[in-house]
């Protein structure tokens, strides 16, 4: 655990500060400021449970539960600062409370999974495990410790037929996702383009899992079915820009330059604000990308004045 920690102060500057410092100005100062507002308290208790600081976040959990009531969501996270206090009694009395009024609680059972595992009980908590994907078959946290749980003790076949049974339930996406992994370990590029799509046109928000299917076949080096991919889902419209970064640096990779700029000019126009100095920072570091951005659009200009009625120049082709 570091001994400072990094936090952006009311005015957005960026702060280093030692954890004990932090602990006597800014946490008591923050609790104070948003104890009537739930949604930054919420946001704040969240900062202080990836920061360790147990019994702030525990002091804020309570207080979340004040102000939200007994919703599935704050008795989780309630639970959740116990464990990470490793109170697991405490974290079990409240997961099964929240499972008698929540019995559709996914994660909930995933959570008591992860306590029944501390506690040495691994059948237990492969069948807590278990119940809960089946109650929510797109929870990533659940899912990935059940995968390690099979790749851990080499049952990848059973492990397939598993992820296939979730993938049969309405609404699942997340379990497609993992086949699509598997797959594409095994180099089964065919399955693994077919359960990444399944994913995609599953998913609620499609962005965030374009971006993930870009980012993993481009690491696996696989630029023609990440462009594949691109052309079928990926848009301008995104509200962020990695999946087009994902997109621009795979038609850069097959001699596309012209294409890419394209793309990623026509998403810069949608971005918000905070973004779009982005696309600018990726285009500089694109060895003669300005350049070239630069004579498509002397000849656009050149063919708009050989051409006075033409609306759309070809620089926008690709739009």
């Amino acid at each position: 655990m570091s001994e400072f920690v990094t936090f952006t102060n009311e005015f957005g500057q960026t702060i280093d500060m030692s954890r004990e410092d932090y602990q006597k100005k800014i946490i008591p100062q923050n609790l104070d400021k948003y104890w009537d507002e739930k949604d930054k308290l919420r946001d704040f208790a969240m900062e202080l449970v990836k920061g360790q600081f147990h019994e702030q976040a525990a002091v804020a959990a309570d207080r979340l539960l004040e102000l939200y009531g007994p919703i599935e969501s704050a008795l989780i996270f309630r639970a959740v600062v116990h464990m990470q206090a490793r109170e697991f009694e405490s974290a079990k009395k409240i997961l099964t409370d929240c499972l008698e009024r929540f019995p559709s609680s996914g994660t909930a059972c995933t959570n008591l999974a992860k306590i029944f595992a501390f506690e040495g009980d691994e059948p237990k908590a492969f069948e807590t495990l278990h119940t809960g994907l089946h109650k929510d078959p797109n929870q990533e946290n659940g899912l990935n410790m059940f995968v390690e749980s099979f790749l851990q003790r080499g049952k990848k076949d059973e492990l397939k037929g598993q992820l296939e049974a979730l993938a049969s339930k309405e609404g699942a996406w997340r379990p497609q996702l993992q086949l699509a992994r598997l797959a594409l370990t095994e180099e089964d590029l065919l399955n693994a383009m077919k359960w990444y799509t399944v994913a995609i046109e599953g998913a609620k928000d499609r962005f965030e899992v374009v971006m993930t299917v870009t980012g993993e076949l481009g690491q696996a080096g696989y630029v023609y079915q990440l462009i594949q991919i691109c052309e079928k889902f990926w848009t301008p419209h995104f509200p962020y820009p990695y999946a087009g970064f994902n997109y621009a640096n795979a038609l850069l990779a097959t001699d596309q330059m012209e294409k890419a700029i394209v793309i990623l000019r026509n998403m810069q126009e949608h971005l918000p604000d905070n973004y779009k100095p982005m696309v600018d920072h990726f285009l500089n570091r694109v060895p003669g990308a300005l350049e070239v951005e630069a004579a498509a659009q002397q000849k656009a200009v050149e063919s708009q004045m050989d051409d006075p009625t033409t609306k759309k120049s070809k620089w926008k082709f690709w739009k």
